[in-house]
């Protein structure tokens, strides 16, 4: 009995591993298809890789600050994902600190905006690629919803707007920014 549920172990362990490998193996073609279509899709943003910094100004409840923002962007995963961290200053003092990444995902054949803001917590929304802008929006409270878009200036400079709507027809600025190359 003993030999026979050690027999019936190893077939079971092969037919695992089998299954396995059919399903995880994509052949190199497609695998380099996918990583060339992931590549181009991003390539309008690559203005973005480099380190940037400017003011930044937010707006909440009809008070405003300035800030100022340092944001560092690389391709990452053989140039199908681009990294971006930020990090915003006020007299020296870290006042916010954040990261998120873009990539196409050749599955659901879009992008996606994965970001954190240090909290803990992960935020994984839609994204849109127009040109060389990029738009993400981020669930809010109560069923309001934020849009962030970033553009490249015809004077080369990062410029970047969040707006805030209750209905997706009206938005209200809460954030804005210029920053230069360092």
């Amino acid at each position: 009995m003993a030999k026979f549920r050690n027999r019936l172990g190893m077939v079971m362990f092969g037919a695992v591993i089998a299954v396995t490998r059919a399903g995880a193996q994509t052949p190199p073609a497609q695998v380099n298809s996918a990583e060339s279509e992931a590549r181009l899709k991003l390539q309008p943003l690559t203005w973005m890789v480099g380190e940037w910094t400017g003011p930044a100004t937010v707006t909440n409840s009809g008070q405003s600050f300035t800030l100022t923002q340092h944001e560092k962007v690389v391709l990452a995963a053989k140039g199908t994902v681009l990294l971006i961290q930020g990090q915003g200053t006020i007299n020296g003092t870290i006042g916010f600190e954040a990261a998120g990444l873009l990539s196409y995902d050749m599955g659901s054949r879009q992008f996606k905006w994965v970001s954190s803001g240090g909290s803990g917590y992960l935020g994984i929304s839609e994204a849109e690629v127009k040109g060389d802008t990029l738009v993400w929006f981020l669930p809010g409270a109560g069923g309001s919803r934020t849009r962030y878009t970033i553009w490249k200036s015809p004077k080369g400079e990062w410029q970047e707007i969040g707006e805030t709507s209750q209905d997706n027809r009206s938005w209200t600025r809460t954030f804005a920014m210029t920053l230069v190359t360092k």
